[in-house]
This record gives C-alpha cells, structure tokens and sequence, in this order.
C-alpha cells in the first residue's frame, strides 16, 4: 500500500470525499456541502491507496503561522484495525512539522483518543458533543 498526497482533482480526491461523507455525515442528513468548509481548498489532502482503491485519507490544513489542524481522518470500515490511521497521522505530524509546525491539533472521537496519544497528542479541555454530527470529540494538542 503507498501513501500519496493528493490534488483536488484526482479520482482517488472524489473517492475521498465520498467515504468522509459515508462515514461523518450521511447518518445526521447533512448536505454534501458540509465537505466544502473553509479548510478544504487550502488543505494537504493525503491518502493510502493500493491500485486504484482508496483506503485512508487525512487532511492537514494551516490556520495560521505555526498551528496547524488535523481533520477529516478516515479509513475504509474494511479496513480498519490495521494501521493504517496511524499512518495516515504519522504523515500529516510529520508534514505539518516539516512546515514549520509548533501546535498541531485535532479534535478526536472519543474510541481514536488512544491512537493520537500514542502519536504524542494530548487531551485538552472535556469531550464535547459536535454541533453538525452529534458525535463526541474532544479537543487533542501535540506541540512540536
């Protein structure tokens, strides 16, 4: 399996956006729209791919000098528990420091809180319920 970034305009791009909205926002009736936030234009898109089937995607996005956030992980429901989220992260960390990172954060689910601290985050603040989704998450920090 290779971890590529990818373009807005790649196939493996469209199937990205297909398994995030499967996976986020089909359940809560969210429009398609709601992938289009103010992120995803500016954002590194990075996925795992073997041939042409997508199996795990990440996003790192710059907010502003130095912070940077990590969202819209995802790994094929087939595919989890193999390592590769935390490859997925593993690359986006690494990315966002090689831009000069010195916060990167994210918000969790609460079941992937384990994954991200065994990549240095840190849990801040209590678990939240999300507004759009109304999935429990809870803020995660790494500085650099």
């Amino acid at each position: 399996m290779e971890l590529i970034q990818l373009q807005n305009t790649d196939s493996l791009y469209k199937d990205a956006l297909d398994l995030r909205y499967e996976l986020f926002f089909r359940e809560p009736d969210l429009p398609r729209e709601v992938l289009f936030d103010d992120l995803e234009k500016n954002s590194l898109h990075f996925a795992i791919k073997e041939r042409n089937s997508l199996y795990a995607y990440g996003r790192l996005s710059e907010e502003s000098p130095g912070v940077f956030k990590i969202s819209q992980m995802v790994v094929r429901p087939d595919m989890q528990g193999q390592g590769l989220g935390t490859r997925i992260l593993a690359k986006l960390t690494h990315t966002a420091c090689e831009n000069g990172a010195q916060v990167i954060y994210l918000n969790a689910r609460l079941h992937a809180v384990t994954m991200y601290q065994k990549l240095g985050f840190k849990t801040s603040g209590e678990s939240y319920v999300a507004g759009r989704t109304g999935v429990p998450h809870i803020k995660m920090i790494r500085c650099v």
